[in-house]
């Protein structure tokens, strides 16, 4: 305690409440903190809490401390390094960021004001590392790193939407890359903008032409794309296939409103109208990822990069070989597929036929098998009766 003097700052745990305030002890030395210096409510939720404090007056068995004090020559201290190149030293690594000192006043420096590039941190800096900062948030005490670096944003004022620029390709994501100007820039290149088959194919330093869609120096914001500068696809189908060619092409993915066909290395979309002439029935319900199918081509439209193909105009008509297999007034097994309030639909095979309910009178479940006769085959309509 001899070596205490008043206005010393001093660091110490707090371990009890008692009346009037706080009390702490470390290397033997007992602190009280009055409630009215403390800056702190008085509950239990304070015990545990390490503080810095100034040392007001000696008592005969402890010495009194003032927090309130010790803060505002803090805020005082702040507030005098605005606009200033500091140095401070690194006191811990995070994942969030730098906690760093300033000749005893702690400070934090974001992850995102360390670098321009989207980089870890975390393989650039170690405890007791010298860095310079600039504060931005007094009142938070957080510090930049970049802001007292050369700003490469003012380099890429005089870059405009629509201007193409070469870059290297920096980082890889799952929704995307980021590609560096090579001057610590870096923008933002979507996976959907990458090439036109929403595929990354992409790899780390390859160096790529990319056009601007969006600019933002002051907010630090470059987006960009690849795919406007590729050929559209359609437009290479174009060169090769017209409206009613026949083509062979492989399913290779499914989705909700049908399935992409490769054909010739380009992908063109199969719909479900078009996958099946049985009605409601899904490309995902006939079709295996890897089947080699003939397709017709009824839709190419370069401009919109859409190419439409069909399976089912690509093959013979089944309910034509109905007709010319079957008449009015034959017998006919098939399965209950679905009901509906006006009747249910029989599987076939390759066709479905209606059974409207005035035409059976037993109790039918999907799947269960049903004999009838035909009483209409017109087109692609097939009705029958029990």
């Amino acid at each position: 305690m001899n070596e205490l003097k008043i206005g010393d700052v001093v660091e110490f745990q707090i371990e009890k409440l008692i009346k009037g305030g706080f009390v702490g002890n470390k290397d033997g030395v007992e602190y009280f903190l009055p409630k009215s210096l403390s800056g702190l409510k008085e509950d239990e939720s304070v015990i545990g809490k390490i503080i810095k404090a100034k040392v007001k007056e000696f008592k005969q068995n402890s010495v009194v401390v003032d927090r309130k004090a010790y803060l505002n020559e803090v805020k005082e201290k702040v507030e005098a390094l605005k606009d200033k190149i500091i140095p401070a030293k690194v006191t811990k690594v995070k994942p969030s960021g730098l906690v760093i000192d300033i000749d005893g006043i702690s400070g934090f420096v974001p992850k995102d004001e360390i670098f321009y590039k989207k980089i870890d941190h975390r393989k650039y800096f170690d405890e007791g590392d010298e860095i310079e900062v600039v504060l931005i948030d007094p009142e938070r005490r957080v510090f930049s790193i970049k802001k007292a670096l050369p700003n490469p944003w003012e380099e890429v004022k005089n870059l405009n939407i629509g201007d193409r620029i070469k870059v290297t390709v920096s980082h890889i994501t799952d929704y995307g890359a980021f590609v560096d100007l090579g001057n610590g820039v870096e923008g933002f290149l979507h996976i959907s903008e990458i090439n036109w088959d929403g595929i990354n194919d992409l790899t780390l330093g390859e160096e790529i032409e990319v056009e601007i869609v969006e600019i933002n120096p002051e907010e630090e914001r470059l987006r960009v794309t690849r795919k406007n500068l590729l050929e559209k696809p359609a437009s290479k189908f174009a060169e090769k296939y017209n409206v009613g060619d026949v083509v062979e092409g492989i399913i290779t993915k499914f989705i909700n409103v049908g399935a992409f066909v490769e054909v010739d290395g380009i992908s063109v979309l199969l719909p479900n109208k078009f996958a099946s002439y049985k009605k409601g029935e899904k490309a995902s319900d006939i079709f295996e990822i890897g089947d080699k199918l003939e397709f017709k081509v009824v839709t190419i439209i370069p401009e919109e990069n859409k190419v439409i193909v069909s399976r089912k105009d690509a093959m013979q008509n089944p309910y034509d070989i109905f007709a010319q297999n079957h008449v009015v007034g034959d017998e006919i097994q098939g399965k209950v597929k679905y009901i509906t309030d006006f009747g249910m639909f029989i599987d076939l095979g390759d066709v479905e036929a209606l059974v409207r309910k005035e035409d059976y009178s037993k109790e039918y479940e999907i799947g269960d098998d049903f004999i009838g006769k035909i009483i209409e085959i017109n087109g692609e309509r097939i009705k029958l009766s029990e």
